[in-house]
């Protein structure tokens, strides 16, 4: 049985969106009310092709973003920048740690990737020089270490995640 975790962005990123949205709004309503046409057409014209393409970076993209696990593989997608699989019998060492206070990880180097306001998704270099597949939104990830690549993987349920890998390979902390 497949099990899918999402990797959305988090919440407060999408509100803090949608309140400079209202602001913009807000900026908008009062030009045209105050007889200031020519500052409401211009917010308009900056303002509404910015925050679709926000919008499209910050919700539509990351939620998108997922990882399953299914009869002792692992699936990463992470639309437009990756699709990576993994056979676990491959992997030669899973742990779960602390994004950005493990010196294995940190600090990654940006390759083909987003990432902003805590939120990872794409291919990263790690300090000595490997590739990493990365999807997380938080610090707390699950790592997945092969002869070739790792990946680090931290959805909205890290636990769940842990346990779905646990059942076929042992998983250590830290």
């Amino acid at each position: 049985m497949t099990k899918i975790f999402p990797v959305p962005m988090r919440g407060v990123v999408i509100g803090l969106l949608l309140v400079f949205v209202a602001a913009v709004t807000a900026a908008t309503v009062w030009s045209f009310r105050s007889g200031i046409m020519w500052t409401g057409i211009c917010l308009l014209a900056v303002a509404v092709p910015i925050t679709a393409l926000y919008w499209y970076m910050l919700y539509i993209n990351p939620s998108r973003t997922r990882v399953m696990v299914d009869e002792g593989r692992v699936f990463v997608e992470a639309p437009p920048f990756l699709r990576a699989s993994v056979t676990l019998d491959k992997v030669t060492r899973a742990f779960v740690t602390d994004l950005e206070t493990d010196e294995t990880l940190s600090p990654m180097k940006k390759d083909r990737c987003m990432a902003y306001f805590g939120y990872r998704s794409g291919m990263f270099t790690l300090p000595a020089g490997r590739e990493a597949v990365v999807v997380s939104r938080s610090k707390r990830v699950l790592c997945l270490k092969t002869p070739d690549l790792f990946y680090v993987l931290g959805p909205k349920d890290v636990d769940e995640l842990v346990e779905a890998v646990r059942e076929y390979i042992p998983v250590h902390e830290g």
